[in-house]
């Protein structure tokens, strides 16, 4: 997928922006993080025998104003009403050369653009597996999110930097499903991103 080159990067950090229909995506099928790499063995136990990671898959973007690198996610919500847990997404990138599916682990963690509905803002993270991150401080993150028609779409603003790692995922948290931590649905590959 190439990463758009696109002048005013104001509308790109708009998730409605009409700047976006003139940008590629591609779908990506999603599937669970594996039961076996949750945290915890409560969680193993809790969760044997449910499912969870409900999200089929999503579609991913990219576009740069040459300052900032900006992804938008989109993928269906679920009609069922949100009770604890909110929806939420990620685009995580290898640089630490982590595996896609387990969201990194111990050795080689990945790094993870995350935004929750109802917190203004996202978070840079660094996940070492599922459940277990870090927040990153100071790098300048920005992302919003807009339901409409039944679908989310999410826009990542941040680094220019993160392009170098030249692939990208998707993960998805569904929150009536009381979905969280490292229950998620992931993109099964990476997805390139090339520098147009």
């Amino acid at each position: 997928m190439k990463i758009a080159k696109i002048s005013g990067g104001a509308s790109l950090a708009d998730p409605t922006a009409s700047a976006w229909a003139s940008v590629e995506s591609v779908t990506v099928p999603l599937q669970p993080v594996p039961l076996d790499a949750q945290p915890t063995s409560y969680i193993r136990e809790a969760w044997a025998g449910r499912s969870y990671g409900k999200t089929a898959q999503a579609s991913v973007a990219a576009a740069t104003d040459g300052q900032k690198l900006y992804v938008r996610l989109s993928w269906k919500d679920d009609e069922r009403p949100n009770k604890e847990f909110q929806d939420a997404v990620a685009a995580v990138f290898p640089d630490g050369g982590g595996a896609l599916g387990t969201l990194g682990d111990a050795e080689k963690p990945v790094a993870v653009w995350f935004w929750e509905n109802g917190r203004s803002g996202g978070n840079s993270l660094t996940s070492h597996g599922p459940g277990v991150v870090r927040k990153d401080p100071g790098s300048g993150l920005a992302a919003a999110g807009e339901l409409a028609g039944g679908s989310w779409n999410v826009v990542f603003g941040g680094p220019l930097a993160a392009a170098r790692s030249g692939r990208v995922g998707v993960a998805v948290w569904n929150g009536s499903n009381d979905e969280r931590g490292g229950l998620a649905a992931v993109s099964r590959d990476w997805v390139s991103l090339e520098q147009a």
